[in-house]
């Protein structure tokens, strides 16, 4: 550990170092010849005058005011150009050794040319666009992006899965890391996760990363990847924005609001949404043990309702230096209903108990997040920063029980207080040692606070009294301090990207309950390795490796049982230890440059210590379910990604992804291993019969899927929208309907000698939205003509 912090310091003094730079200035005015107006957002293009070559350019300001930095010595001339209006080109003029700054004065351009009425551009950005080290999706053009949550969103995402309940999984594996803007939120922790993806609105997000090795500069949590949501920030001149409104079935219904504007190099966004959800659930659970049966049947609703701000603000400071700050803040109010109906058989079929449950349950979200970011830039390309970031959630809600049993009936309150508090602090250098070879370098402070406290009172028959015994409160404690350093060099056709990441972690988990606390500590390194060799145009190779870790969340640890019903119980195993994810890809992308693109993937996962969800039997029947650490286990898979697109009028991707599992289930009473081959394929196809309209055609099957005490059962789901713009009012009309065909349901099997269990969930079916979504705003003073186009290319 000595020896690589040690190496993280020579490196960032060798960025340092680097950080001087030299070159001049160009400064200049661009400005119509007409009017005598300056031109703003023009852009500036730096040419070579020998040899003609482009060597560097910039944007006018809001003044017309350009300057384009560190430019070396040499002979020069500049061509200024705007969108409607003629070129402009200088006299050429030298740039002489040292530091100095050239003004060449003003560029007059001609304003009168091409100046025609209005403007309507169509572009179609492509939807599937393949990088070094990650995947990313254009999601514009999805219907779900302007009536759906970013959870509605991320189903019709290659290689993503969502079910029901709002569990995300990647490539069949529910263990995935999300991110925010490239940052980890309180906002996503395992017990949050779902219901903060449900009150983001799928319109504020500009794309979705999928990440399945990240580099080094990323926390190496998760088995499966990182899935990294970027959020829209836009920077166009004077005030614009969107307005959305949609109604859906059973009094569903959201609306927003996002706004810019932009003046003078400062840019202010904000935004508000609210959102009004209905989720009805239903629950089969049969189990079957040595001694008896058990039926449950359980069936809810909730109403939740939430209120989303945002606001920021990023500010260029000067030529090199830019500031932004911005933070959200989410309330949500969720009211749910449930009644659970229970029936316990023996051996022969005879009644042996019987109850009613009904619950009332009100909660209280509050969900902040801030953000504050500094860069510096230098040289070409060359920049560090800082930021910081700090997020919390926190959710209050209150349980009232009533149980109708076959000898008493019995009343019981319970108050659950769920809460994330997470700050992130990071340094970070990045600095081109040559045209080809770019050093990054930096250290993360990760400091994580979890409380999770669950209280119980009893109905005596006058008063509800403390049941101390069912009364808890657990802290979860977590400090990680990494250094990273990544190394990126594109040596001919090749690009290759190493990088290294060290992590001390310390953990504490307090019982207060116990009077008892628990600690970890531990220190790794954690490799990564991305390179890609281009055969010809059309043709490229990829290879990846990383090291990456599992660790358990506070609910993961808390040893607490939380009494779901009177026959089921859940808790945590605070002796959980970090699963070790080896992990290894070798791909082969193939396009065109015009209307197609294959990927293919093939890897293969190594994990220790997996950490798995088991339930067993306790006393008088009641199943506990908690975690537990596997020996090891084996995953492998073959994935295919296709995008194409014909002419103007359909454009499609196709996702399939077939995997092979393999686990050493001995500690769970099995054989030593348990294997299985499962697939899933997710098509989604985007038809416009004619100008301004389309239609969307979602659909996914999953197979069955190995758990480690049985299987999950295959789903399937359909969904359909259509989308029609009215281009001279700015305005979309928008309809969709999720799970056409009312198929979708979640079940699985449990099989081992003292328990089988099939459970089937399902939700409310067939869930119908329509909706306008409203654009405004931009730099109205300069109209134009133009045909409707679209970039089809990669």
């Amino acid at each position: 550990m000595k020896r690589f912090v040690l190496g993280i310091v020579v490196i960032c003094w060798i960025t340092i170092v680097f950080a001087a730079g030299n070159g001049s200035k160009v400064t200049g005015i661009l400005s119509g010849k007409t009017n005598k107006a300056p031109v703003e957002f023009a852009t500036i293009a730096l040419y070579e005058a020998t040899t003609k070559k482009l060597v560097t350019g910039a944007m006018t300001d809001s003044t017309g005011y350009f300057h384009l930095e560190d430019v070396p010595t040499g002979r020069y001339y500049l061509v200024g150009s705007y969108v409607g209006y003629g070129e402009t080109q200088s006299e050429m003029f030298i740039v002489g050794n040292g530091n100095q700054t050239v003004d060449v004065g003003v560029l007059w351009i001609d304003d009168k040319g091409q100046v025609l009425n209005e403007v309507v551009v169509a572009g179609r950005k492509s939807t599937f666009v393949p990088k070094l080290d990650r995947k990313v999706f254009n999601v514009g053009q999805d219907l779900m992006s302007s009536a759906g949550s970013a959870s509605d969103l991320m189903q019709n995402i290659p290689s993503v899965e969502v079910d029901l309940e709002g569990t995300v999984s990647l490539r069949g594996n529910e263990n995935v890391t999300i991110l925010i803007n490239g940052k980890p939120s309180a906002l996503m922790s395992g017990r949050t996760r779902t219901d903060a993806l449900n009150q983001l609105a799928a319109n504020s997000i500009e794309r979705i990363e999928v990440i399945t090795n990240p580099s080094a500069e990323y926390k190496p949590d998760g088995v499966s990847g990182i899935i990294n949501i970027v959020l829209k920030k836009e920077s166009k001149a004077g005030l614009n924005g969107t307005l959305t409104a949609n109604t859906g079935s059973h009094d569903r219904y959201n609306a927003g609001v996002n706004l810019n504007y932009g003046i003078n190099g400062v840019n202010f966004f904000g935004g508000y949404a609210f959102r009004q959800d209905r989720y009805d659930r239903s629950i089969f659970d049969n189990r079957t043990s040595p001694t008896e049966y058990i039926n449950q049947t359980t069936l809810g609703t909730g109403r939740p309702v939430s209120h989303t701000l945002r606001l920021g603000m990023g500010a260029n400071l000067s030529t090199h230096d830019v500031m932004e700050i911005s933070g959200s803040y989410n309330r949500r109010h969720f009211l749910r209903s449930e009644r659970i109906e229970s029936v316990t058989e023996d051996i022969n079929h005879h009644l042996e108990d019987f109850y009613f449950r009904n619950r009332r349950a009100d909660a209280r979200e509050n969900m902040w997040e801030g953000n504050f970011l500094y860069t510096h830039t230098y040289g070409k390309g060359n920049e560090w920063s800082v930021n910081y970031t700090y997020s919390s959630e926190s959710e209050d809600e209150q349980n009232e029980y009533s149980t109708m049993q076959m000898e008493n009936d019995t009343k019981d309150n319970e108050w659950v207080w769920d809460a994330n508090y997470l700050h992130i602090g990071k340094v970070h250098w990045q600095h081109h040692l040559s045209e080809r070879t770019k050093l990054s370098a930096g250290y993360e402070l990760e400091a994580l606070r979890a409380e999770q406290n669950y209280h119980v009172e009893n109905w005596d028959g006058a008063s509800f009294i403390p049941d101390l015994d069912r009364t808890s409160d657990f802290t979860h404690h977590r400090t990680l301090h990494s250094f990273f350093a990544t190394l990126e060099m594109n040596p001919g056709e090749w690009s290759l990207m190493a990088g290294l990441r060290g992590e001390y972690a310390d953990i504490r988990n307090n019982l207060y309950s116990l009077d008892s606390i628990t600690r970890q500590h531990y220190t790794n390194i954690y490799p990564t390795l991305h390179a890609s060799r281009k055969l010809n145009e059309h043709n490229e190779l990829q290879l990846s490796y990383s090291l990456r870790v599992n660790r358990p969340e506070g609910s993961d640890m808390n040893p607490f049982a939380e009494r779901i019903n009177p026959l089921s119980l859940s808790a945590g195993n605070p002796d959980l230890k970090p699963e070790k994810i080896h992990s290894v890809e070798v791909g082969w992308l193939w396009h065109n440059d015009t209307n197609a693109s294959l990927m293919t993937t093939v890897y293969y996962r190594y994990l220790t210590n997996q950490i798995t969800e088991v339930s067993r039997y306790i006393d008088g029947g009641v199943l506990l379910t908690t975690k537990e650490n596997l020996d090891q286990s084996h995953n492998a898979g073959l994935e295919l990604i296709w995008s194409y697109s014909i002419n103007r009028w359909l454009s499609f991707n196709w996702n399939a992804n077939g995997y092979f599992n393999q686990i050493n289930a001995e500690k769970l009473g099995f054989s030593r291993h348990r294997n299985t081959f499962s697939w899933s394929t997710l098509f989604n196809a985007n038809f416009m019969p004619f100008k301004y309209y389309m239609m969307q055609l979602n659909a996914r099957y999953r197979s069955a899927t190995l758990v480690p005490q049985g299987r999950r059962d295959a789903d399937y789901c359909i969904n359909l929208g259509m989308k029609y713009d009215i281009p001279s009012i700015n305005l979309s009309v928008l309809a969709s309907v999720t799970d056409l065909f009312d198929t979708y349901r979640k079940s699985y099997t449990l099989d081992t000698p003292e328990l089988k269990q099939k459970v089937e969930k399902r939700r409310n079916p067939r869930i119908f939205y329509i909706g306008v979504s409203y654009t405004f705003g931009g730099n109205k003073s300069k109209k134009h003509t133009a045909k409707l186009e679209y970039d089809e290319s990669m």
